[in-house]
């Protein structure tokens, strides 16, 4: 009834293009943001992947053998504690379901 009103319908249809490029602008913003983030965990494994191609497993099981046949109470005491806390976190992760 009021001559504003049919006045703002050419307004709708101007605003539905402009939200669509501003959703094809967000659009590229997220994709260029995941490609980064997905380049950087990319670089990051490799570097990981090499530093434990690196290490000698052998070597470190060696070390440990020594270290709880000269050390037997402490190795005992430091595997009850991982175990403790092993066994803490993960009774909270299951009464959290």
């Amino acid at each position: 009834m009021d001559e504003t009103t049919t006045g703002t319908t050419g307004t709708e249809g101007g605003g539905a293009g402009d939200t669509s490029s501003r959703f094809g602008k967000a659009k590229d913003y997220a994709r260029e943001k995941v490609d980064a983030a997905s380049d950087a965990m990319k670089n990051q494994y490799n570097r990981m992947r090499e530093r434990v191609d690196d290490v000698d497993f052998g070597a470190i099981a060696d070390q440990v053998r020594s270290y709880v046949r000269s050390n037997p109470g402490k190795a005992l005491l430091i595997s009850v504690g991982a175990g403790f806390l092993i066994g803490l976190l993960l009774r909270r992760s299951s009464d959290e379901d």
